[in-house]
């Protein structure tokens, strides 16, 4: 049996680090995970994680070296809207002025701007609208900029044609690059050979009408499974990037399995921790299919 190769898609917000860095960070809490949900004799894949942090190297938009602010007054027409209306779709209307201080964004930000980053705020606490708003415009870079968003590309296909990889651990901007290069053919499916069989996504924002909208899915619930990859789902209800959902409502035959964070909902490490991600990571090691616990 070859030894798993796991090619772990980072989200965007890795700066000051470098692939090996990432990978001994990632090999090491899944080391632990396994050893705690599986047992300390089990075997540990090795981890890949290609990184594309320099390539979005400044500020809140990541397009270029001088778009530095992190405020909204860079943002275009195109992207205001975007973003507004992702927000929009997963907050009830609240014509009240949100008290001071809640959301931690400029004076300047437009008055529906404010209202929705308020809803975020109500439903998944204080700040998370901000950082709502940080991951989705990042999002919307990624696609705004295809010579960039190329440039990723390549980086994870290499690494995953290199590896010869048959998982691949996507976590939130991640699991919509990877997606997005499942669309366009850019992983190799599986074979008698090889290739990616397994896809496990943690605290994405696919779940996210625009976003969708931006992968040109016309309406919602047209997520497509990659065909004979078996993909595993892992969102935590109160991490805000998720839209606190899962993504089998989009997709036939993805598998949900919700997760309890703690304290830091959105953070790859607690992800990667879960024991749903340890079983199916294991499960790869030891080529059999990936059963996620009864919860």
């Amino acid at each position: 049996m070859d030894d798993l190769q796991v090619v772990g898609v980072h989200g965007i917000r890795q700066r000051d680090t470098n692939s090996i860095k990432l990978a001994d960070d990632w090999s090491q809490v899944l080391a632990r995970s396994i050893a705690v949900h599986i047992g300390t004799d089990a075997v540990v894949p090795a981890v890949t994680t290609p990184y594309y942090g320099d390539v979005f190297p400044r500020g809140r938009f990541q397009l270029g070296e001088d778009e530095t602010t992190t405020d909204l007054d860079a943002a275009d027409e195109e992207e205001a809207e975007f973003l507004l209306q992702a927000l929009e779709t997963h907050t009830s209307p609240d014509p009240a002025q949100p008290p001071v201080g809640t959301l931690g964004m400029p004076p300047r930000t437009s008055p529906r701007m404010v209202r929705a980053l308020a809803g975020i705020d109500r439903r998944f606490g204080p700040h998370a609208g901000k950082l709502v708003l940080s991951r989705l415009s990042e999002v919307y870079g990624y696609f705004k900029n295809q010579d960039k968003a190329e440039e990723v590309r390549a980086r994870v296909r290499e690494a995953v044609e290199q590896t010869d990889t048959t998982l691949i651990i996507a976590h939130s901007l991640g699991s919509v690059v990877v997606y997005d290069m499942f669309q366009r053919g850019q992983i190799p499916p599986p074979t008698m050979g090889g290739g990616v069989s397994q896809l496990i996504t943690c605290g994405s924002p696919l779940a996210w009408l625009p976003v969708q909208r931006k992968l040109g899915l016309g309406t919602a619930a047209t997520l497509q499974r990659p065909p004979h990859v078996s993909w595993l789902n892992v969102f935590d209800p109160y991490d805000p990037v998720t839209a606190s959902v899962g993504l089998s409502g989009l997709a036939l035959d993805v598998i949900d399995v919700p997760v309890d964070n703690r304290d830091d909902p959105h953070a790859a490490d607690r992800y990667l921790e879960q024991q749903p991600v340890a079983l199916a990571v294991y499960a790869q090691v030891i080529r059999k299919p990936s059963v996620p616990p009864a919860l």
